[in-house]
């Protein structure tokens, strides 16, 4: 059996897993195995590689992309120590900020971990399996779209609104659904055309929510924070607000379906910054979690509000 484990909130995610498949299915009689596919985000990536490596019936292969690396990911490396004893080849496709040492432990631990900040995961993954292949290429070249913001596709910004909606283990059957038809190269499926009526009164309705909640945190010393929270990813809230407030100085989103939060800012190291509270990503975008957002409904923790200025303070 072959695992693949990837980011389940973006198109570049799902890309990845999507080109993996398409890998594997185009090659059966080199690789027979079964491929099953598996979601997972930072909250609880260590729990479901943990899980999938330590189980009787360990996967020939674990094929891991478009996640980060968190501090408290240092739990997997005795994981991965005793999978590969057990000949399990681990594989780690990656384009997030992760400091060299980190890099040189993972390298030691698994057979493949390459990492490439100037390209996102999808296209990381392509390069490695399906270099020459036009639908890999243009699953790749979507996914760049999406994640790198350069937003020339609108099939793209679509998918990952599709993908954002379905978020969530109930949600899982979906997904493998978008990836499967991704891997088969058919970006026009009418499902898709069905998802997008059904989730478009679902993200205007939380659209609106986000931008009518956002809180405004002036710092003297830096400028204005904006903050906001709805049923919607973190870094679409993020988006929103830097539409509605482009003057501010960092815009955070939290998605109240995981408590995920996502940091956008051009003015500081957004990684850096999450990094404080055992998160990780991009300079200009990274996530990271709170154990306690709000204090009640509606209402951020004070805490949380006091320990973002706070940290603020120390990169500026």
């Amino acid at each position: 059996m072959i695992v693949s484990i990837t980011h389940e909130h973006d198109l570049d995610g799902l890309g990845s897993q999507a080109i993996i498949q398409r890998y594997f299915n185009l090659n059966r009689e080199i690789h027979p195995d079964e491929i099953r596919c598996f979601y997972a985000h930072y909250i609880d990536f260590v729990e479901k590689v943990s899980n999938i490596l330590d189980s009787e019936s360990l996967p020939s292969q674990l094929i891991i992309s478009d996640i980060g690396f968190n501090e408290d990911f240092v739990d997997l490396f005795s994981v991965f120590k005793n999978a590969k004893k057990r000949e399990c080849k681990i594989s780690w496709f990656d384009h997030h900020i992760v400091d060299d040492l980190t890099k040189e432990k993972l390298r030691n631990l698994v057979h493949i971990y390459s990492n490439d900040t100037k390209k996102c995961a999808a296209e990381i993954v392509k390069d490695y399996y399906l270099p020459d292949d036009p639908i890999a290429s243009k699953i790749a070249e979507f996914a760049r779209d999406t994640d790198f913001r350069t937003d020339i596709y609108k099939l793209a910004s679509d998918l990952q609104l599709i993908i954002g909606f379905n978020r969530g283990a109930h949600n899982d059957q979906n997904k493998l659904r978008i990836v499967e038809l991704l891997s088969q190269g058919d970006f026009e499926n009418s499902w898709f055309s069905s998802q997008l009526k059904i989730l478009k009164k679902w993200h205007e309705d939380e659209s609106t929510f986000a931008l009518n909640h956002a809180k405004s945190i002036p710092m003297k010393s830096f400028g204005k924070i904006i903050i906001s929270w709805a049923k919607i990813g973190g870094g679409k809230i993020a988006n929103l607000l830097k539409e509605k407030f482009p003057e501010a100085k960092a815009r955070i989103g939290v998605d109240t379906r995981h408590n995920e939060i996502i940091i956008h800012s051009d003015f500081i190291n957004c990684r850096d910054f999450a990094r404080a509270f055992t998160g990780g990503g991009h300079k200009d975008r990274a996530g990271f979690k709170y154990p306690q957002i709000f204090e009640k409904d509606n209402v951020l923790n004070k805490s949380f509000i006091d320990d973002i200025k706070e940290t603020i303070l120390k990169q500026i």
